[in-house]
C-alpha cells in the first residue's frame, strides 16, 4: 500500500555530496523527513525521498553545508509530466476508460454451479431460448425471474440462487439428489395398474382401495389399487362408491432381457508427438486463428485450449486467448483375447446396472451368460429388477341400487 501510494504521489532518488553526513540526516530526521534505502556509494549517500519531502531540503542543505543531486524521478506525476505532449496517448488512455465502463454494463459470463443431473450446456441452451445469453446488458436481467424459471423448467430443481457480479451471471443451483419428483395429483378419479407383467413384491397405500396383496402375479393391465372406496353401513352392506386418484407405492418384480454384442476386432490408435501449437484470439464468438488445416491424408485429432481474460476476479471480458494443435496419430489393426473380451463384457454390464441403480431401478438377480466366437464376442440374458411399473387409469364410476324394503 505504501508503494501505490509513493507512485500516486512521486518521489525521487538522489545523490548527498557532504563533508558532515551525519548532521544532514540527523535534520532530516528532527524534521520527519522520511528517507528509505539509504546506501554509501564511494563516499556519498544516496536514498529515496518523496517528492513533497525534497522541496523541504533547501533550509538543511544549508545548515549542514550539503549539495544534493536528482539521480532519477520516479511516480505519476512525472510520468505524465513526461508524456504531455503525447495527447494522442491520453486519449487512447480516456478511450481505453469508456471502453471498460461499457464493457461492464453487459453481462460476459453465465457460471453454473451445484448442477449434476442437469448439464449445463442444457441449462445455458434453455437460458438462451428465453432471450438469456452472453453479451446481454445487465439492466434487461431479473434474477428472480430467472430462478422461477428454472425452477419451472426443471422438474428436479428444487432450488436456485441467481446474482450479478461485475460482469457475470452466477447461478447456484441445488437438484433433488435422490432423484424423486412428486408427481401432480390428477384432477379426476383413477386407479394404479400394472404396466408390465410380473410380480407384486411390495404395495404401500394411501389413498384407494388395494386390489392385490404383495407375492401376487401381476399382468399388465391389471388394476392394482382402486381409486374406488366402498362405503358400507352398519351391517356392512354397501351403501355407495366414493371415488378418489389412487395414490401408493407398487414395487414389481420384473424380468429385463440384456444383450450386448461387439467385435473382437478393433482399431487401435497410437499417438506420435504433438504438432506444433497455433495461437489465436476470439473476441465473442468470432476467432481469428492462424491453425493450419490438415493434409487430406494425414490422420490427426484436433486439441483446443481456451482461456478468457480477466480484469478481477468478477471482471470477465469478451476476448479469450488460447491455442490449437494437431495430434496425429497412426492406426494399428489389432483383436481382443478371449480373456480380454470377457472383461470388457462385464465391464459393459457392471456399466448398465450401474445407470438401472442412478434411475433408481434395484436388480437382485440376473442370468447371463457370454458368447465368444472368432469374431464377435456376444452377451445376453435376463435381469431380475425391482421397478415401479405402474400406470394410472381413468376409474369408472358406479352406483349402487337401493334394495326395496320388504313388504
Amino acid at each position: 500500500m505504501n508503494r501505490l501510494i509513493r507512485f500516486l504521489k512521486g518521489y525521487v532518488r538522489i545523490r548527498l555530496m557532504s563533508r558532515d553526513p551525519e548532521r544532514f540526516l540527523n535534520l532530516c530526521a528532527r524534521n520527519r523527513i522520511l528517507l528509505w534505502q539509504l546506501v554509501n556509494r564511494n563516499g556519498s549517500y544516496e536514498m529515496y525521498l518523496s517528492t513533497a519531502d525534497f522541496f523541504r531540503l533547501h533550509t538543511l542543505c544549508r545548515k549542514s553545508g550539503s549539495r544534493v543531486k536528482v539521480l532519477r524521478k520516479y511516480g505519476l506525476p512525472f510520468f505524465f509530466y513526461r508524456n504531455r505532449k503525447r495527447k494522442a496517448f491520453f486519449a487512447g488512455i480516456f478511450l481505453c476508460i469508456c471502453l471498460l465502463f461499457a464493457l461492464s454494463l453487459f453481462i460476459w459470463n453465465i457460471h453454473v454451479t451445484g448442477n449434476y443431473a442437469n448439464s449445463t450446456g442444457s441449462i445455458l441452451a434453455f437460458l438462451e431460448q428465453q432471450g438469456i445469453s452472453h453479451g446481454i446488458l445487465k439492466s434487461r436481467l431479473n434474477c428472480s425471474d430467472i430462478a422461477a424459471m428454472l425452477r419451472e423448467e426443471f422438474s428436479n430443481i428444487t432450488w436456485v440462487s441467481a446474482k450479478i457480479e461485475g460482469t457475470q451471471l452466477i447461478l447456484e443451483i441445488k437438484e433433488n439428489v435422490d432423484g424423486y419428483v412428486p408427481e401432480e395429483t390428477p384432477e379426476g378419479p383413477s386407479s394404479l395398474a400394472a404396466s408390465k407383467d410380473g410380480i407384486v413384491s411390495s404395495i404401500i397405500t394411501r389413498s384407494g382401495t388395494p386390489m392385490v396383496l404383495p407375492g401376487t402375479p401381476c399382468k399388465k393391465g391389471d388394476v392394482l389399487v382402486s381409486g374406488e372406496i366402498a362405503v358400507k353401513n352398519d351391517s356392512q352392506e354397501v351403501t355407495g362408491y366414493r371415488y378418489v386418484p389412487a395414490d401408493a407405492d407398487i414395487l414389481i418384480e420384473t424380468t429385463w432381457y440384456y444383450y450386448e454384442e461387439f467385435p473382437l476386432a478393433y482399431e487401435k490408435r497410437k499417438y506420435q508427438e504433438p504438432g506444433f501449437s497455433f495461437p489465436f484470439l476470439q473476441i465473442g464468438d468470432v476467432r481469428l486463428e492462424t491453425f493450419q488445416p490438415l493434409q487430406k491424408d494425414e490422420l490427426a485429432d484436433e486439441e483446443t485450449r481456451l482461456w478468457k481474460l480477466h480484469l478481477t476476479e468478477n471482471f470477465v471480458l469478451p476476448v479469450s486467448v488460447g491455442y490449437q494443435r494437431s495430434l496425429p496419430y497412426t492406426t494399428e489393426q489389432m483383436k481382443y483375447s478371449r480373456g480380454e473380451a470377457q472383461k470388457l463384457a462385464e465391464s459393459h454390464l457392471q456399466q448398465y446396472m450401474g445407470k438401472l441403480e442412478e434411475a433408481q431401478i434395484a436388480v437382485f438377480g440376473s442370468e447371463i451368460a457370454t458368447e465368444i466366437t472368432d469374431t464377435v464376442c456376444r452377451t445376453r440374458g435376463t435381469l431380475t429388477v425391482l421397478e415401479e411399473a405402474v400406470e394410472r387409469q381413468v376409474c369408472e364410476q358406479r352406483t349402487v341400487t337401493p334394495t326395496p324394503a320388504p313388504e
